[in-house]
């Protein structure tokens, strides 16, 4: 007998069996997952139900993203933007107030088109910023800064506030900046819609009787030093209540925390909360 030939067929009948044993553990593995997940969608959407809570259709895709950094601009003299018809002014180093010489009406009326046309084209990188909230009382309109193409939310570092007179013409503007964006790490996976739906659930933050009007990626603001941020992925949930009213919640998409976003733009404080379990 060739011991040296039965040897490797033994090697080859063990590699192959090896083989054959981890794929099985993996199916069965993906299938525990699937299952798991199958439940606990189900779970969370005959509680909905069971709350006469809608929603939209959920995005199903699986997100990533990764958290990123961002240092406060700092504006010298020389290095304020010109822009015909505007007289500026620096405020603690990173703020500008800017003056209209002249009101400008705007082109569209008041549409939310309009206020972003004026952004893009009177605002450095004005092009960087999307509109947030328009408050018609206040006479103001509210632009936050992206940041990997997403908003950056309630930073007061990066945001355009416009404001206007009562002829609707916009009369001045100011505007606060973060620059040098860079990534912090790999793509992680994100939480998914429904996993978000069942945290805020779990916390009783949707009323019963309520309309899930919206669910976005974005980012929020987890360390603020001095010159330097931290942004985390972040869902941003739309919920209109059966007065009308609408609540905003925002979830962590790596670890599942509430955000305690406060709408003054000034500090962001985050709770832990995890994943129901």
């Amino acid at each position: 007998m060739d011991w040296s030939r039965t040897k490797t067929i033994f090697i080859w009948v063990f590699l192959v069996l090896n083989i054959f044993l981890y794929t099985q553990y993996l199916e069965s593995y993906n299938e525990g997952q699937e299952i798991d997940v199958l439940g606990e969608t189900m779970e969370i959407e005959a509680r909905l139900k069971g709350d006469n809570i809608t929603y939209i259709a959920l995005p199903n895709n699986k997100e990533s993203a990764a958290y990123y950094s961002g240092q406060i601009k700092n504006f010298s003299p020389s290095e304020v933007p010109y822009f015909k018809n505007q007289s500026a002014k620096i405020e603690n180093n990173n703020k500008l107030i800017v003056t209209m010489d002249k009101p400008v009406k705007l082109q569209k009326s008041d549409t939310r088109d309009s206020y972003t046309d004026f952004v893009h084209n009177n605002v450095y990188e004005g092009d960087s910023y999307v509109l947030w909230d328009i408050d018609k009382e206040k006479k103001e309109a509210t632009f936050f800064q992206k940041v990997n193409d997403v908003t950056l939310y309630y930073n007061v570092r990066g945001y355009v506030k416009l404001y206007w007179d009562d002829e609707n013409r916009i009369v001045s503007y100011e505007q606060t900046m973060l620059e040098k964006h860079e990534k912090l790490d790999k793509q992680q996976n994100l939480l998914t819609a429904r996993q978000v739906l069942q945290i805020l659930y779990g916390k009783n933050l949707l009323k019963p009787d309520s309309q899930i009007t919206e669910m976005n990626l974005g980012y929020s603001t987890i360390v603020q030093l001095t010159q330097t941020q931290v942004f985390a992925p972040t869902w941003e949930v739309r919920v209109k209540l059966t007065d009308d009213t609408e609540e905003i919640h925002f979830v962590n998409a790596v670890q599942g925390r509430i955000v305690e976003i406060q709408n003054d733009l000034s500090e962001i404080v985050e709770q832990t909360e995890d994943l129901e379990e």
